[in-house]
Parts: structure tokens; sequence; C-alpha cells
């Protein structure tokens, strides 16, 4: 079952006619949403972030969180950074822009039905225009380098072949890394790349 979280008729009526399924329902608020939800059923969300009533990012946050297994296609006319900072690192979050084409909403919708992921043009530049701002000031060239390289789920060695360095010395950046960046594994270093813009979302999920 798919869901249509917008206020907007106009533009329930516009995602209706790409969805291609006959199983679709409509939530126009979070009480109406949350049973929906918690069915078995339930498939997707199309969401109007901006127009629906959560009372923050975090708190769409948490439902992302509470329902892995849904995947969400947040649509608005235009992304702030913190949603983008927030809500890039997750798995089953794909973005639209509302003056996307319609090839990229007829992607948008086929990738979410499929179970996969899918971040329209204009976000990926925004999230781009980031890349090289948000560790700058944390990390060093050579520990950003390996960061990205770690995010795209290389070993220490397949690094140290890459960068023409010793195992030994790409242990040293990995666990420099960590500490400045103060998480324990590699999973939440990825998470920290992929919010600051350092790998590719859209290869990062293929």
């Amino acid at each position: 079952m798919i869901i249509l979280a917008d206020n907007q008729a106009l533009t329930r009526a516009g995602f209706a006619h790409h969805l291609g399924v006959a199983q679709w329902r409509v939530a126009y608020n979070k009480a109406m949403l949350s049973p929906l939800l918690a069915s078995e059923s339930a498939t997707a969300v199309i969401l109007d972030y901006a127009l629906f009533d959560f009372e923050g990012i975090e708190n769409l946050l948490i439902f992302v969180r509470r329902f892995p297994g849904v995947r969400w296609l947040l649509t608005s006319a235009e992304f702030n950074t913190d949603l983008l900072r927030l809500l890039s690192g997750e798995a089953n979050v794909s973005f639209v822009t509302k003056d996307a084409d319609d090839g990229e909403v007829r992607d948008a919708v086929g990738a979410i039905l499929n179970g996969g992921r899918y971040v329209c043009s204009a976000v990926r530049d925004q999230l781009a225009a980031r890349r090289e701002t948000v560790a700058t000031g944390t990390l060093t060239a050579t520990e950003t380098e390996v960061l990205r390289l770690i995010a795209q789920g290389k070993t220490s060695r397949e690094i140290a072949e890459i960068r023409h360095s010793s195992v030994h010395t790409i242990i040293t950046h990995k666990k420099n890394i960590f500490r400045k960046l103060e998480v324990s594994t590699a999973y939440e270093a990825t998470r920290y790349a992929i919010r600051a813009g350092l790998v590719n979302l859209v290869e990062y999920y293929i």
C-alpha cells in the first residue's frame, strides 16, 4: 500500500497518476498516518514535509526509523539544509523537488515502489555544494579522502593500495577520523560522510 501524505489535492492527483498501482491511501495529518504505517501492508509514503504536521525534522526522523521497512519519498519546493543533514543518511528516504520534470518524478516513484532509493538532480546539486565545506574544518585533506573511501566500502588494505600507503598508516588515519568525528564504527563514519556530501548517495545505495 502506498500512502500519499500531502495536503494539496493537485499534488496528490499528480502523484496518484504516476503511481500506477491500485492500492493507495491518503493521510492528511500525522494522526491519520500513524495507523496506516503500523499496518503490515504499508510499503511507501510520499510526503510533503513542509505541509504536514510534524513538530520538527527530528519528529519525522523518529517516524522514519520506527518504520525502517517503509520507503519514504519526501517532496518539497525546496529542501532546507537541516533536513538534508539529518535525513540524507537514511537508506529508506528519497528526495524529489516539486519542480522536478516528469521523468524524475516517474523515476522517483519507480525507485521506492521497487524498494530502492532516489535523489533528484536538484538535491544532488545541493548536497554537492556542501561537499567541500562540512568536513573541512574537522578533518585533514588526507583524512577526508580516507573517510570517502571508507564510505565506499573499501577495506583498510584496499585503501592502502589506492593511496600507496601502508595498512598501518591507514589504520592510524581511521583512528584519528573516528576520534575527531566522535564515532566508533565504520557505519557511523559512513553516515557522517553521507550527510557531509562526501559520497554520492545514488552510487552508495545501488
